[in-house]
């Protein structure tokens, strides 16, 4: 039985990567991924095109890092210099929701924005992760794809958010959920990442073991089962604050875990420029904009800074 029957999280099948798609499997794929978008803001996603194989090896990569010494992994410590792109230990994100920190130790690699010498560090701090950078590039067509849905879906026409996505600030994430992390930096909290809400368009996500949990419409919050065939979708901030609450971003967190825990974690963004704010499409008189402008270039480096610190 799929994953997502099982749990009660939508299923959207996307049409062969492998071949062309006709008007109808676009209008289908628009169609069953708007409806998750408006009813909770996730799903699963199925023929993604992303091989296994190369998920494995991530996996093994992500994991090899992680048993470096800590002083290895220091030398690509993230910081306001490198965009946030690179190592952040164990404890260096400080929690939103509570007085301790995040327990995991996270990797981000991705685009960079700025003059060459910015770019020649980005390819530094994806040198740990080969694989993942391969990864990445599968990702970010994969992403472009489900935001081209959304956009259909929305009736947002052929321009869609075009002049938000110059110079896209995607990322890629590589996490490590270790059993005790939570104690070992004196957390009394029953969970390892604190529930938040992404600052992305949405992030897709595949998880080795157990452990996310997103919030379901009636705010219970419901555990994501690892996939072996499928890729999960949650929406960001951005989605919401571009459609004005119609798709709604998913609260999310992560319980203790019981064992190794390794996330894969990809975050479609828009360009550093774009300032997210509820499209006239959406507003009326009716209907007046919820949500303030947000500077997904400034504000979004203000509030990592906020988390973690100049570096």
């Amino acid at each position: 039985m799929a994953e997502g029957k099982r749990s009660g999280i939508p299923d959207v099948c996307l049409p062969n990567p492998g071949a062309g798609w006709t008007a109808e499997d676009k209008a289908r794929a628009a169609a069953e991924i708007g409806a998750a978008c408006r009813r909770g803001g996730y799903f699963f996603l199925r023929h993604h095109g992303v091989a296994a194989d190369l998920l494995s090896a991530v996996y093994e990569e992500t994991r090899q890092f992680y048993r470096l010494p800590v002083t290895e992994k220091s030398k690509y410590n993230a910081s306001e210099q490198s965009q946030f792109l690179g190592y952040r230990g164990l404890g260096r994100e400080k929690s939103t929701a509570h007085a301790g920190a995040e327990a995991c130790e996270q990797y981000r690699i991705g685009n960079a924005e700025g003059a060459l010498g910015m770019r020649i560090a980005a390819d530094f701090y994806s040198a740990p992760f080969v694989n993942g950078a391969c990864l990445f590039r599968y990702m970010v067509d994969l992403g472009d794809r489900v935001l081209s849905a959304c956009v259909d879906d929305l009736g947002l026409g052929t321009a869609g958010l075009d002049s938000s996505m110059n110079s896209p600030m995607h990322r890629l994430g590589l996490n490590y959920y270790g059993v005790g992390h939570g104690e070992k930096i004196g957390n009394t909290v029953d969970y390892a990442m604190s529930p938040h809400v992404d600052l992305s368009i949405f992030t897709i996500l595949a998880q080795n073991e157990p452990g996310l949990e997103v919030r379901g419409p009636e705010g219970d919050w419901i555990c994501v089962p690892p996939a072996q065939d499928a890729l999960f979708v949650f929406l960001g901030d951005y989605l919401q604050r571009w459609t004005n609450g119609l798709y709604v971003a998913s609260a999310h967190r992560v319980r203790q875990v019981r064992g190794e825990r390794l996330s894969i974690q990809y975050k479609h963004r828009p360009g550093h420029d774009a300032v997210v704010s509820p499209l006239s499409r959406f507003v009326d008189e009716g209907n007046p904009a919820r949500y303030e402008p947000f500077d997904t270039g400034r504000q979004y480096a203000s509030f990592l800074k906020s988390l973690l610190g100049s570096g």
